[in-house]
């Protein structure tokens, strides 16, 4: 762990820059403009781990009601949250046949720059978002395992059981995972939240604050 704040800043700036830079999923990186990046305090006692980009995410005033809830029902004030994902799969039909009938090459690797303007219409990406693959979590996964050294913060909430079955056997923590349960490794707190990814609201709160209490009470 690292032993000061400049440390942590200096070694999530890094891999900032190396999730930026990523080549791993091509197939991604062509409708991708920015990898999706850790967001908040950088001495954390909760983490937030969401499966890729979602509702929730993209709704700013949303985000923020999330973390004022935590903030006054949890007693936590320094929070942070990321992604086991960082560029999000999207369906284009647009795209899909350019490829297969034309020889059309964009001036850069990407059909998309970094304000999401789709480089093929000259309009704003409509591309449909899809649910991750294995190839593009195993692939991306190291980047959140190394997030999650460098911050260590003291509780970290997994929303949705990929999320989960993928950080809690990197940790070395098998078996099957039910519903509701809290995990211990490295001085940190595992909590698991199973939920519809592209479901949840802020209606089920009350749930999460159910499961947090009893596992912080444990912890």
């Amino acid at each position: 762990m690292p032993s000061s704040r400049e440390e942590i800043i200096r070694r999530i700036i890094g891999l900032e820059n190396r999730i930026s830079r990523c080549f791993r999923c091509k197939s991604l990186i062509k409708c991708t403009g920015r990898p999706s990046l850790g967001k908040g305090e950088l001495e954390p006692e909760l983490m937030l781990v969401f499966e890729s980009e979602n509702k929730l995410t993209h709704d700013s005033k949303k985000l923020i009601e999330l973390r004022r809830f935590i903030q006054n029902e949890f007693k936590l004030t320094d929070i942070y949250h990321s992604f086991l994902v960082r560029c999000h799969p999207k369906a284009c039909i647009l795209r899909k046949s350019i490829e297969a009938y034309t020889d059309y090459q964009p001036l850069s690797e990407r059909y998309i720059d970094n304000y999401n303007i789709c480089l093929l219409k000259q309009e704003p990406c409509s591309g449909i978002l899809v649910r991750p693959g294995y190839e593009e979590i195993l692939f991306c996964l190291p980047f959140l395992l190394e997030e999650i050294y460098i911050l260590h913060p003291r509780y970290i909430i997994l929303f949705g059981q990929r999320t989960a079955e993928f950080v809690l056997r990197s940790f070395g923590i098998f078996g099957d995972i039910a519903n509701n349960q809290q995990f211990e490794k490295d001085d940190m707190a595992f909590i698991f939240v199973n939920y519809p990814q592209e479901d949840f609201t802020l209606q089920d709160l009350k749930t999460l604050k159910r499961i947090f209490h009893k596992a912080s009470s444990n912890y």
